[in-house]
């Protein structure tokens, strides 16, 4: 979505967003939080006002972040509570659908850019990913290869940070919540909606007891446990850098190193292409050499592998990690190296299974890249 010198992209991962429709709840208050507040110190200086009145032209970072993390946290309590008003405007059961799709959950990562300033603000909640890769001022092999180095914007609310881990067991002193690196079996700690973790055990036997909700969880004692407040974070992007977000699983496929390497691997082959630079005129088909598939391994990337690999799916499907380039998409040609890379096969056949009913061979996956000129 761009608005003037202004876009926002996200991504959302979860049953909440098709249940309620959350990703457009989030994109348009956000967007109509962040308009009003650019107009408020977008003043025009052009004729003389009271010197109280007199603001920057531009709002600070600390005030876009606070007005990113209050429009996503806004919008998380509106749908939970518009949804739970309107179960119990009635006594009659005709809105209890409304207070299961409450029940759904989703995790998020948002960009917005400002193209006039070159900053990049990034909101993250729950176990989305977002990574910035940006080429080295200097080559760092002997072949003159731009090598490029990796920035993760996010933040892991996981059991697995030690952050989210010690304000979780401190908020929830003594009860047995955390186990197997998952929270209550949720491999997050903050996301959009999960009201079953959100509201009061009160409202919850309530929605048993008249509105079809589910048997409360004995172990939900005292909730809220999943919080909606995001992180966010702001970076100076410069020429060359390129931004991914993903959904959790891509991050269980390839580390953030070689996620970055191989959008670098992309670029060496499309940098040149119409495909990245519209001023470029491709050669016509016939004059194309003919496609042959070359292989790419981790080390060959055009990063430091600087972290011990422990995605466990490629360990999962007992292959090694053979990369490929044939893609004339940057966000396919990613998904396509987390699915198998060169082993075709195995690729094709997790394509033919249904994320839920895999044995956990396949799950949602979603990917957006950014590139920076």
């Amino acid at each position: 979505m761009v608005r003037g010198k202004r876009t926002l992209i996200s991504l959302l991962d979860g049953d909440f967003v098709t249940r309620v429709n959350i990703a457009d709840v989030i994109q348009e208050n956000l967007w109509f939080n962040l308009e009003s507040l650019f107009r408020w110190y977008q003043v025009d200086h052009s004729t003389p006002q009271p010197v109280d009145l007199v603001l920057e032209p531009h709002p600070p970072p600390p005030a876009i972040r606070s007005v990113i993390k209050t429009a996503i946290q806004y919008s998380d309590e509106y749908i939970l509570d518009y949804f739970l008003g309107r179960t119990f405007s009635s006594l009659s059961k005709k809105h209890a659908g409304d207070g299961i799709r409450a029940t759904s959950a989703s995790v998020l990562v948002a960009a917005m850019y400002e193209a006039d300033v070159g900053l990049l603000h990034v909101a993250s909640l729950g176990n989305m990913r977002a990574i910035l890769g940006r080429p080295r001022e200097q080559p760092a092999d002997d072949a003159g290869r731009t090598i490029y180095d990796v920035h993760v914007l996010s933040v892991d609310h996981t059991p697995a940070n030690p952050a989210e881990r010690a304000r979780i067991e401190s908020a929830h002193p003594g009860e047995d919540v955390l186990a197997d690196n998952t929270l209550f079996g949720r491999p997050y700690t903050r996301a959009l909606g999960d009201s079953k973790l959100k509201w009061s055990t009160d409202v919850q036997a309530r929605l048993h007891t008249d509105y079809l909700g589910a048997v409360p969880d004995p172990r939900v004692k005292t909730p809220p446990y999943v919080s909606a407040e995001p992180d966010v974070s702001t970076i100076k992007v410069l020429p060359g850098d390129f931004l991914v977000l993903s959904s959790p699983w891509l991050t269980e496929c390839l580390t953030d190193e070689e996620v970055v390497g191989l959008v670098g691997l992309w670029l060496e082959k499309n940098r040149d292409t119409s495909l990245f630079d519209e001023n470029v005129v491709n050669p016509p088909p016939e004059q194309l050499p003919p496609p042959g598939i070359a292989v790419t391994l981790p080390e060959e990337l055009p990063v430091e592998l600087k972290k011990e690999d422990k995605t466990p799916m490629y360990r999962r499907w007992n292959v090694a990690k053979r990369f490929i380039n044939e893609d004339l998409n940057a966000s396919t040609h990613l998904a396509n190296n987390a699915m198998g890379g060169a082993h075709t096969d195995l690729r094709q056949a997790l394509l033919d299974l249904i994320p839920g009913k895999s044995e956990g061979n396949i799950k949602p996956l979603a990917i957006s890249v950014v590139f920076f000129k």
